[in-house]
């Protein structure tokens, strides 16, 4: 079981996120925010524009322009709970905590039971080295599944910090108790024993926070290997290595930590001081809490971490990977740009600014990034293969399969996960007319990755347009909807496979099946034309065909759907109007 699965299973599901964001203060309804009043009834009109403005910028995820619309507002109404609340977590997340620790003291004047105010508070307090206010602040948040969690951790390494070990051991036992949470709690106890100079008890907690996390928590693993190496059980601590690097075999954190133990060296701790700690207890839950939607909660534990410990390489990619799902793409490139070029992260931090460039449609900029990160030794196969999308993306196929092969010929050994870049340069040498070695790449792939849907889709569907093994490339694309059900663009594959064969019936069948998934394919509205061509449905076919001109078919199709408009297909069911190529995956 992962940290987060762990962490997950102690929270309150579906109320987590009101209950932190809404149900922090009792004011949270637009009747309290004005008061519900007579005397309100009339406020200032730039006071609820303010505000307005600001729960716009909230929703849209832009946090600066929150926070400023909201402190505007709160000129208005300084003492309102809910601006107030607003104003803190909006400001939190744009990385300002001593502005929003100057508005949670106001709030908790109000508000005294409010949770995420006192937690911000004692963060600040936590970083300026004023622990004894930190444990008041921590103390009091109760209530609430994430922000409890935080708190006792919280509690835990501010009397850490004062030197009070037992009572810090003592509020981390008790969290233990806690299933959901136990191997979380156990990690953290592991880290306060050993950085108190009990390095047999540490051990044993480690030991029992890996067991519990089922190996799959990377930074437990870490931590409990680093732990290892430094008390002198080298070979352990590679065997656990080794253990996660079968499972993820490129993962550069452990390969660092590996080549470190190569070179004779003793890996750091993972975790170094109270606040480092803290730091990671943060970054747990906002990670827990990640979801493909997820922005303001997770983004407000990890800046709350990243206060603690700037250089928190874990909270930075993941804030970068947030901001990318709001799409705040610039925001995405300087949280990525903060990894230093020593962090065995930092090769994935310019994948990452890379795609998100790329995002911007900005393929010069993802290119100048790629290219200059490549360093001359075997670790530049995933530059390559990035340079490589980047270059089919702008439809530079022979560059593309240029790339590809660079980075192929850095490969020692295949290993399944090379599939991808078999995978890819086979579609750039398929685009590029060089059918022959396209399918050699294709079936390498698949050798690699037996069954692998899109490696299957894009062969099979090849074979039909080139006439050739057309059984085969049935059957294949058959297993491909076996496997990928509610896939539109194989489904399609499948149904054009159909109609190459002659069985026009079935072809719909599964053509009018792909369309439902993917309404706005061009290509594929173009195949169902054909397949009710072919079977009399001449007006439904001319509206496919004209559906299909509004969807931005690729480069060369739109003439022939047009020809097809005016004169239909020929006469000749025997040979039909080629199509365009494999969808998925391109």
């Amino acid at each position: 079981m992962r940290v987060s699965s762990v962490i997950k299973a102690a929270l309150a599901t579906g109320a987590l996120g009101a209950a932190l964001i809404l149900g922090l203060t009792q004011c949270s309804s637009v009747e309290q925010l004005t008061g519900g009043g007579s005397e309100r009834s009339s406020p200032p009109a730039n006071r609820y524009g303010a505000y307005l403005a600001g729960r716009y910028a909230a929703k849209e995820n832009d946090a600066e322009a929150a926070a400023r619309y909201y402190d505007r507002a709160l000129k208005f109404d300084p003492s309102n709970p809910e601006l107030l609340e607003r104003a803190v977590m909006s400001e939190v997340a744009e990385g300002d905590l001593d502005g929003a620790a100057n508005h949670a003291e106001e709030l908790v004047e109000g508000a005294p039971h409010a949770r995420i105010p006192r937690i911000v508070i004692a963060v600040k307090s936590m970083r300026d080295g004023d622990y004894a206010r930190a444990r008041q602040e921590f103390e009091k948040v109760a209530g609430n599944a994430a922000a409890e969690i935080a708190a006792r951790l919280g509690l835990a390494y501010a009397n850490f910090s004062e030197g009070k070990v037992e009572e810090a051991k003592a509020i981390i036992n008790k969290l233990s108790e806690n299933g959901g949470a136990r191997a979380f709690a156990l990690y953290h106890l592991a880290v306060v024993e050993d950085l108190s100079g009990r390095p047999k008890e540490a051990l044993a907690h480690f030991e029992e926070a890996s067991r519990l996390a089922e190996g799959e928590s990377l930074r437990i693993l870490l931590a409990y290997a680093a732990h290892l190496a430094r008390t002198g059980d080298t070979a352990k601590a590679r065997a656990i290595y080794g253990g996660f690097l079968k499972r993820a075999p490129s993962h550069p954190i452990v390969r660092a930590a590996i080549a470190r133990l190569d070179a004779g060296g003793v890996p750091d701790r993972v975790i170094a001081s109270a606040n480092q700690g803290l730091a990671e207890t943060f970054y747990g839950i906002a990670s827990s809490l990640s979801d493909e939607r997820s922005f303001e909660v997770p983004v407000f534990y990890l800046q709350l971490a990243l206060a603690l410990e700037p250089r928190h390489e874990l909270s930075l990619s993941l804030l970068g990977d947030r901001y990318e799902i709001a799409e705040r793409y610039d925001d995405a490139i300087d949280a990525y740009e903060r990894i230093p070029a020593s962090s065995p992260l930092y090769m994935n931090a310019r994948l990452q600014i890379a795609q998100t460039h790329q995002k911007q449609k900005k393929p010069a900029e993802a290119l100048k990034v790629l290219n200059g990160a490549l360093t001359g030794s075997g670790d530049d196969l995933d530059l390559y293969a990035s340079i490589g999308d980047v270059l089919r993306g702008e439809e530079r196929y022979a560059d593309a399969a240029e790339a590809y092969s660079k980075g192929i010929a850095l490969i020692r050994e295949q290993q399944e996960r090379h599939w991808t870049i078999y995978y890819t340069r086979g579609i750039a040498y398929e685009r590029s007319k060089r059918w022959q070695d396209a399918e050699r790449d294709l079936k390498i792939a698949l050798k690699l990755k037996p069954e692998q849907p899109l490696v299957m889709n894009y062969l099979a569907y090849t074979w039909v347009e080139e006439g050739v093994n057309k059984d085969e490339a049935l059957a294949m694309l058959k297993r491909a909807v076996e496997l990928r059900p509610e896939d539109g663009f194989i489904i399609d594959s499948l149904g054009w496979a159909y109609y190459r064969l002659g069985d026009y019936q079935t072809a719909i069948q599964y053509l009018e099946q792909a369309i439902q998934l993917e309404p706005g394919e061009a290509t594929i509205n173009d195949h169902l034309g054909d397949a009710y061509w072919r079977v009399g449905r001449r007006l439904e076919a001319k509206y496919q065909w004209q559906h299909a001109l509004t969807l931005k078919p690729e480069k060369g199709e739109e003439p022939k759907i047009r020809q097809k408009i005016e004169a239909g297909l020929p006469n000749l069911p025997s040979a039909p109007a080629q199509a365009g190529t494999p969808q998925a995956g391109q």
